[in-house]
């Protein structure tokens, strides 16, 4: 469908954007995604995947958009009154059904579903508590949103930069190590931080969910172009996941 952009807002790499999409906006849920292309002659013939940032249920969703590549490149530059190709709500997102606390661990651009789900999360007066980590400050994202949302954002920089100095995990191990026991953790970012995050749930008992990042052609299942190994057999991150079971997830390619 034709999504327009209503609002834009850049920092350094990454941009936000709001598209206008009633349909996407009502029926999505925290760590669906979209599949999103620019219109013009220049843009990529394939479709690009996007966590769903944000949606008022109503009129608008909210895109994190980093400039690395030419697809992504043409998105983040998009202006208000652009139109773009998208098709969503996709794949399977966090569970809500949760009565305790819960940790969201973020890494980078990885917080971007993190943070509609912390917005849930307050809706249904259900606490929970922020890890965000990056390689430097321009990586910490949305933390005057969730400062909003959450009841506490603890960050790490790899440089040092802002926070602690090291990585995200260092805080929920430190977490995890106290006497005040999470009903569940949720995770989203680099691939080998979520293995560590898995490692840690089991260590402590925790439950947890991650959100798996790969690259995906169609969106759909169709192509099986982006399976993981999940449950001792191949499942399809676009349509089985993104968000899956930490302990179900193989991890010896991480």
């Amino acid at each position: 469908m034709n999504c327009r952009v209503l609002r834009v807002r850049r920092a350094g790499s990454y941009a936000r954007l709001w598209l206008e999409a009633p349909d996407i906006a009502r029926r999505a849920r925290p760590g669906q995604f979209v599949m999103v292309r620019p219109r013009g002659a220049d843009a990529p013939f394939w479709r690009r995947p996007f966590s769903l940032c944000s949606a008022d249920g109503r009129r608008s969703v909210e895109l994190l958009i980093k400039a690395v590549g030419p697809g992504s490149r043409l998105l983040a530059a998009s202006r208000p009154g652009d139109l773009l190709d998208v098709t969503g709500p996709l794949g399977t997102g966090f569970s809500l059904d949760v009565t305790g606390p819960v940790l969201l661990v973020g890494g980078g651009f990885g917080i971007a579903p993190l943070r509609f789900l912390a917005e849930c999360l307050r809706r249904r007066r259900i606490p929970c508590e922020v890890f965000l980590g990056g390689r430097c400050r321009e990586d910490l994202l949305l933390q005057s949103e969730l400062k909003l949302a959450a009841a506490g954002v603890a960050c790490t920089t790899e440089d040092g930069s802002f926070g602690r100095r090291g990585r995200v995990t260092l805080l929920l191990a430190e977490r995890l190590a106290g006497s005040r026991k999470p009903a569940r953790i949720a995770a989203a970012g680099p691939e080998a931080m979520l293995a560590v995050v898995a490692d840690l749930a089991e260590k402590h008992g925790v439950a947890a969910e991650v959100s798996l990042e790969t690259v995906m052609a169609c969106g759909l299942g169709v192509c099986n172009g982006c399976v993981r190994r999940v449950n001792g057999q191949y499942q399809r991150v676009c349509a089985d996941g993104p968000v899956f079971d930490a302990a179900a997830v193989d991890w010896s390619q991480a």
